[in-house]
């Protein structure tokens, strides 16, 4: 670790990166909030034209000053990104929809933005390989310089959002409340708009203006499957950014053997791609969003509801056999095979000649779940009006999901009832 902080070739590309990464994770994650995830898309391009008159200016006005070009540049591409979102904001009061609006300014500013670099191209080589660096992001020659104008702004980011960090959370969930007690939300918003540019503007040196929308997105999605409160919103997808530029410095030091060479990957398109990796192992294995998590949670709840449909049915027919079982249940029989089974290992069910039948305990779990269906049958009925006819299937789904406080409201609610609307008898909680 201490050759990354004293190799002034490691150094910078590292300390820069984190700095974007963080500056850009905060404001990302204030961004999807919101909702607006697509406007730093288009604020990234839009900032390509400002890259392209700040390089025209700092080349005409201080050549071979390198330190004064790269702040020309970003002084450029942040007004760039400031005109961008002007006019994003006229079309909207135009009535125009977002999704035209954020198009139409993203197509016209790129378009110019290459116009005029083609112009720079023609006419002044070096200047355009500069301009290049900051369209794909070259993290790799950073230096000092570099990382102490990151530092500056990036301090600049976070201490407006401590600052207004309640202003901001009040206006994130509930802009109409906000400003019921006060809160001028259009400065806010204004603010964040502000913040939302200059992120940008930080991250094009090292990520370029094509990938920086990974960086202000891919963090905010990490933490929103990890966490439920705003301030651990904040603080994970601040962790997470550092973790990918990191990480994406890294890799960037292991060589890659093409065949012919050694070759090097890229610093700003490695941490995005280590961000984005993050983002989608957390949309697969989160507890909270995850896909498999709740794809396994669907299937344990479906093996719940085939156990105590296997179960109603035992009790209502006293004794079955497989075949018997497979007529009426929908389930493939190597799922009824081993709900069966499931079943006789809790003992609920005893086989005895290839016939099933209940035991004492499966006969009250039996007993209960019917119990739960024909007094929801009731409450449908009797309290919302709902046609005897049309109630069962309901009744069908709700009674895997009613728990012991719903039945316990619900026998309080009916007068603890002794039929259901079929005229058919509610086992009583008492004998159970």
């Amino acid at each position: 670790m201490s050759l990354w902080l004293t190799d002034t070739v490691l150094r910078g590309p590292l300390l820069g990166s984190i700095l974007m990464s963080l500056c850009t994770a905060l404001v990302g994650a204030i961004t999807l909030m919101r909702k607006k995830a697509l406007i730093g898309e288009t604020l990234s391009h839009a900032t390509f034209p400002g890259v392209a008159i700040g390089m025209l200016i700092a080349g005409y006005n201080f050549p071979n000053k390198e330190g004064l070009t790269f702040v020309c540049i970003l002084l450029g591409a942040f007004i760039s990104a400031l005109c961008a979102q002007f006019f994003i904001e006229k079309l909207l009061k135009y009535r125009e929809k977002s999704d035209v609006a954020l198009c139409y300014i993203l197509a016209s500013f790129l378009g110019a933005g290459v116009l005029l670099v083609s112009f720079i191209q023609q006419a002044h080589a070096i200047w355009y390989r500069t301009i290049q660096v900051f369209f794909y992001g070259q993290a790799a020659t950073m230096t000092d310089f570099h990382v102490v104008i990151y530092a500056v702004l990036s301090l600049c980011v976070c201490f407006v959002i401590t600052l207004l960090y309640r202003p901001i959370k009040a206006v994130c969930f509930d802009p109409v409340f906000s400003q019921a007690i006060g809160i001028k939300k259009n400065w806010v918003f204004q603010i964040l708009s502000v913040l939302l540019s200059l992120a940008i503007v930080i991250g094009i040196r090292c990520a370029g203006v094509v990938l920086i929308t990974g960086m202000l997105i891919a963090p905010a999605i990490v933490s929103r499957c990890l966490t439920k409160r705003f301030s651990s919103f904040l603080i994970v997808s601040s962790c997470v950014g550092v973790i990918s530029s990191a990480l994406g410095n890294y890799i960037t030091t292991i060589p890659v053997n093409s065949g012919l060479s050694l070759h090097y990957i890229p610093t700003g398109p490695s941490t995005v791609m280590v961000a984005s990796i993050l983002a989608f192992l957390a949309l697969l294995l989160s507890s909270r969003k995850g896909l498999l998590p709740k794809l396994f949670r669907r299937w344990k709840f479906q093996k719940n509801c085939l156990l105590e449909n296997l179960l109603k049915a035992i009790w209502k027919e006293s004794t079955v056999n497989f075949k018997h079982i497979l007529k009426w249940n929908l389930a493939t029989p190597w799922m009824v095979f081993y709900a069966l089974k499931k079943l006789a290992h809790q003992g609920w069910i005893l086989k005895e000649k290839g016939i099933y039948r209940l035991t004492d305990d499966g006969n009250k779990k039996a007993a209960y779940i019917v119990r739960l269906h024909r007094l929801w049958e009731l409450y449908l009925a009797q309290n919302l009006g709902g046609a005897v006819e049309h109630i069962h299937h309901s009744a069908e789904e709700m009674e895997h999901l009613i728990t012991p406080d719903i039945e316990a409201k619900l026998t309080k609610v009916l007068f603890n009832p002794t039929k259901d609307p079929h005229k058919q008898p509610i086992p009583s909680k008492e004998l159970l």
